[in-house]
This record gives structure tokens, C-alpha cells and sequence, in this order.
């Protein structure tokens, strides 16, 4: 609940073991709570060294924001402060909350972190409590503000560590948080793009890694480097090595290549699934999605230092690829433990491997059909489902001169003077199919249900790709959460033709899952004079609604979300009271 009073300033995580006391039969049991405090504030920040410092929001000062760690089965407490000031004529503009991207929510959709849909957001001066426990999920996640473009600078990782260890040997973990940087405030990035000025969203101005780059990426290697100025992230390493790379696609926007010069990777962890190991040279991240993947290190390598770089996917033609989101793999040595970051920076480029790039071209379904599931497929992919919702996304432009994406002739905008969950719980009655009252679909409890977002251009536009994100769902003791994408294709979704197909035979358990640009020849040519828009591919995402409570699916790039380009599952409305056991604490 939101709690009004006046917090003090904190500059670090503060990490706690708590207990509450629950009783089995007659025997009391002390349950231990990881307890974090999660302060956002504000810092002028130029993590692109480009000489424009922009007053920005953090978590605990820094960005990214503070690594929490907990394990399989944990149960945790994070209160969020909103430690912003009062913004001026009543604004919206400092307002907060926090989302626990990947985090099933079992029975705790109170702290799903969802403006409108789980709770109001949390004002300057006030503060909220996520209580929660990671039921039998593991692996890479990451928390972000989930109101406007401010997880823009308002992230970091979450990481839950397996109980029994994974199948994979390696020595030592590294994490790698990849975002977008843009050089304006998220207030001013909110108001162009609600806005009658809307025209395209913008390209970041740079891609950072773990929060660093320099913003002009060819003039660093023969230009002096202000002394201010941290330069690439380093991520340090020993030869002859394996580590366990966590790598978070914290991006508002564009889908990313990663590659890292020189060196192979093998994915053994997607969206906290494991994977049957796959080796690839570069990975697709999307808005939202994270990997595990083990890098082995070399023995006597021929370079000290090896670029880790990025490249723009899924981009339309007219925009350069090219990314100045790089970082550095350093091989460690006694010489190199022992020099400054700076002194290090400018003697990278004439020791480092930055060449050995193989840049994959953009394949629709990348290499999901190839992947596999470690401990393989639950047989409720295999069955038909209760029923099938098909959601086609239009771009529409309003008569104000803003541009909305409506699902199904439906916006939904984060806005209102309540939460929904806050209404179910006040007693509406929803009705069958669409709740016009609360903007939500209902579903029925353990109902399985085939979700087929369609994407639509205008014609003489491009048709664009859109990463999909199903909040919790599905509590499983292998497979994690979300969904399935059991099948996808060319232009229009027809149920007589496409209901059969399946593109995967074995497919990965996964939050996120890509509507790719995939445009139907036929289609095209029919509609290319006229004012309609025209389907341009499809994907279909299977959901067992086990988890009852009221959980959005939106597209990731986070504009497009603002701009209306998602929906509300409510899951066995008559059940979410009792299914809500962890009610979030008092203060």
C-alpha cells in the first residue's frame, strides 16, 4: 500500500534477514524475508561522455541501479521510496513504480508493479512494499520503473540463484545490462512522444553497456579523453575460464545484436528457463529478454583486451546499424590489476581485437525453433486449447495530431483514480469476453488459452517489429512463467488455416517473444493503395492461467506501450482474494 511519510535518503541497498512467523499444524515456523530498500532519486548523469549531463532518475544514486540477489524460493520484501521532489503544477512526472520483469508474482499480484493495473503509483514522499517469494523459478532478471520512459535510467538486476546447481560448469558469473540513452529527460521524452509533435521515436543517442559508452566511438581511438569520463565498462577476466554471462536487454526500444570479438557463446538460460546448450556467435536481445550463456575464456590469448560491441536489429532501412555500445573483455594479468581505468581506456585500441565481428542478418524466429528446453516440454503445449483471443495492433492517428496504438479498436492507457486490482477487490462483477468497466479480458482459472497478437502498417509504411511481454503466469516446477510461442507466420492470422501450426516442436518458456515483420506478398499488393492497414505477421503465445490476478501483456518497446499498445488478463476474478495471501505489509 502506498505509505505517505517522509523517508530518509539512502545511497545503498540495505539487505536484511527478517522473519515472519506462519504455523504448520501447531508448531511455529520462522520464515526469513531478503529485505531491500530501493530508493529512486535523482542525478545529472553523462554515462556517454558527451559533455550533456541530464537530470535523471536513479536508484540509490547510481545507474544501473543496485544488483539484488536472493535464491530459488526466497521469500522478499522490497520497499521502494519515491525520494523525488514534488514536481511543479501538480505533474505526473516524478511519480514511480517499480516491476520485477520475469517474476511470476505467485499469489503476491499486489507487487507486480504495474501503474493502474496493481496499484496506484507511488508519489514523491511516499513509498510502496513488494512482497513476494520466487516460487520455483530461477535465473536472470532485472527490475525497472514501469510508468513513462523512466526505466530509461531506473534499472538493474535481479538475480535468483539455483537451489541445485545446473548441469553447466563454470567458474564465475559476470552480468551485462545493455539500455538506451537518450539526451533528453524522460518528462521531455514523455511529452513529445503523447504529443501532437509525435512524428517517429527517436534513435538513442548511444547504447550503454552496464550503464557506459563514449558517444562518439570512432573519435575516442585518436582524441583525449576528459579525465571525468569512465569510458567503456570493463569486464574482467582470467585465461583459460568459463563464466556464466547473465546478459539483461534493459533497452527501451531497439532490439540488439551482442556479440563479443573473437569468442563464441553457448546459451544455457532464457528468460529463467534453462536450455539444452547452443552455441551462437552473436545473440537477438529484445526489450526485456535475458540470456545465460557460458563464455570460455582462452589460454595464452593473442590480444589483452577483446571488444564487446553491438549492432541494431529490426531496424528500418533508412537507419545505420551501426551502435556505439560497446565494452571491453579484459584478460586480467598483474600489469593490468594494477593500472587505472583511464591509463587502461586509452591503451585499448592498439592491443585490442575489435575486428572479428560476424553480424547475423535479421532472420525471422532467429534461432528459436533450434533452441531447446533442458528438462523438455510441458505436455500442455501439445493439447488444444479452451480457446483462442486473436489481438490485431493498428497505429492510429488521433484528431488531437497524437498517435495511440489501439489492440482491437482498444487503447489502454495507464491512467485512472484506481487500480483495477483495487476495484475486483471492491466487488465489480466483470462480464464475459471484453470487461468494458475495467478495460480487461477475463479468463477462467487453469484455462488454457492461445493469445495471437497480430501487427498491422499502414500502406507505403513499414511494418515493424513489436517484442511481446506477458507479466506472470503459470506457476510451474521447471518451467518458469509466461508463455509459450508455439507457432507463427506470414501476414493474417486465419483460424482455419494457421490453428494447426506449430513452428517449434520443442519450444522455450519465455516472457518476451518477437512479433516479427513478416509481410504476406498477397496482402501487400492488395492493399497498397488503399487506407487500411494491412496485417504484416503474427505469433502466437500459449498462456495456462494459473496465477489468478490481473496481469498486462504489452509490447516492450516501451513507446509503444505508453501509446496504448496492450492489454489486461484478469485471471479467476472470484479467486484473486484468496490467491492474494502475501499482502503487502504495513510499515
Amino acid at each position: 500500500m502506498l505509505l505517505r511519510a517522509l523517508v530518509a535518503l539512502c545511497a545503498w541497498p540495505v539487505v536484511l534477514q527478517a522473519s515472519a512467523v506462519t504455523r504448520r499444524g501447531s508448531v511455529p515456523f520462522e520464515e526469513p524475508i531478503q529485505k531491500f530498500e530501493l530508493h529512486v532519486n535523482q542525478e545529472h548523469l553523462d554515462p556517454d561522455c558527451s559533455n550533456t549531463p541530464i537530470l535523471s532518475m536513479v536508484v540509490n544514486h547510481q545507474m544501473p541501479g543496485p544488483t539484488l540477489e536472493v535464491r530459488q524460493g526466497d521469500r522478499v520484501r522490497v520497499t521502494v521510496f519515491n525520494d523525488l521532489p514534488v514536481a511543479a503544477n501538480g505533474s505526473t512526472a516524478h511519480d514511480m513504480t517499480i516491476h520485477f520483469h520475469g517474476i511470476r508474482q505467485y499469489n503476491s499480484v499486489h507487487s507486480d508493479g504495474v501503474p493502474y493495473v496493481t496499484q496506484l503509483p507511488i508519489r514523491p514522499g511516499e513509498s510502496y512494499v513488494h512482497d513476494f517469494r520466487v516460487v520455483n523459478q530461477a535465473g536472470t532478471y532485472f527490475y525497472h520503473a514501469h510508468i513513462g520512459m523512466r526505466a530509461q535510467s531506473v534499472y538493474g538486476a535481479f538475480i535468483v540463484h539455483e537451489n541445485a546447481p545446473l548441469p553447466f560448469e563454470y567458474d564465475e558469473e559476470r552480468t551485462v545490462q545493455l539500455s538506451e540513452w537518450w539526451h533528453r529527460t524522460s518528462a521531455d521524452f514523455e511529452d513529445y512522444l503523447m504529443g501532437p509533435k509525435f512524428h517517429l521515436i527517436p534513435e538513442a543517442e548511444s547504447i550503454l553497456i552496464n550503464g557506459q559508452t563514449l558517444i562518439n566511438d570512432e573519435a575516442s581511438r585518436f582524441e583525449a579523453i576528459d579525465a571525468k569520463c569512465n569510458g567503456y565498462a570493463v569486464i574482467p577476466v582470467d585465461e583459460n575460464k568459463k563464466y556464466r554471462l547473465r546478459v539483461i536487454g534493459a533497452t527501451a526500444f531497439r532490439t540488439l545484436y551482442f556479440a563479443i570479438a573473437g569468442h563464441n557463446m553457448s546459451v544455457i538460460e532464457v528468460d529463467g528457463q534453462p536450455v539444452q546448450p547452443y552455441e551462437v556467435a552473436a545473440l537477438e536481445v529484445t526489450p526485456g529478454q535475458r540470456f545465460s550463456v557460458i563464455l570460455e575464456t582462452k589460454t595464452n590469448p593473442e590480444h589483452q583486451d577483446y571488444l564487446i560491441a553491438t549492432q541494431r536489429a529490426w531496424s528500418d532501412s533508412e537507419v545505420d546499424r551501426h551502435s556505439n555500445g560497446k565494452a571491453i573483455l579484459r584478460y586480467t594479468t598483474p600489469e593490468t590489476q594494477k593500472t587505472s581505468k583511464m591509463a587502461a581506456l586509452k591503451r585499448i585500441d592498439s592491443t585490442m581485437d575489435d575486428s572479428t565481428f560476424h553480424w547475423p542478418a535479421d532472420r525471422i524466429g532467429w534461432l528459436w525453433d533450434e533452441m531447446e528446453p533442458l528438462h523438455g516440454v510441458d505436455p500442455v503445449v501439445f493439447n488444444k486449447p479452451h480457446r483462442t483471443l486473436v489481438f490485431r495492433a493498428t497505429e492510429k492517428h488521433m484528431n488531437d495530431g497524437t498517435v495511440r496504438w489501439f489492440m482491437n479498436d482498444k487503447a489502454f492507457m495507464e491512467d485512472g483514480s484506481d487500480s483495477i486490482l483495487a476495484q475486483l477487490a471492491a466487488g465489480f462483477d466483470p462480464n464475459s469476453g471484453y470487461d468494458a468497466d475495467l478495460g480487461t479480458y477475463p479468463i477462467a482459472h487453469y484455462e488454457v488459452v492461445d493469445l495471437v497478437l497480430v501487427s498491422t502498417h499502414m500502406p507505403k509504411a513499414p511494418c515493424r517489429s513489436h517484442p511481446w511481454h506477458t507479466h506472470a503466469s503459470r506457476d510451474n516446477l521447471f518451467f518458469g512463467h509466461s508463455h509459450w510461442e508455439i507457432s507463427r507466420g506470414p501476414g493474417d492470422y486465419n483460424e482455419a488455416e494457421h490453428g494447426h501450426w506449430r513452428n517449434a516442436v520443442r519450444p522455450l518458456h519465455r516472457d518476451i517473444s518477437m512479433v516479427y515483420p513478416w509481410v504476406d506478398p498477397e496482402l501487400e499488393e492488395k492493399g497498397a493503395n488503399g487506407s487500411v492497414p494491412i496485417a504484416c505477421g503474427w505469433s502466437k503465445l500459449r498462456i495456462v492461467a494459473d496465477n489468478p490476478g490481473t496481469w498486462p501483456v504489452h509490447c516492450h518497446n516501451t513507446a509503444h506501450m505508453m501509446m496504448g499498445m496492450g492489454f489486461v488478463l484478469e485471471e479467476a476474478q472470484e479467486l484473486i482474494p484468496r490467491y492474494n495471501a502475501l499482502a503487502a505489509p504495513e510499515s
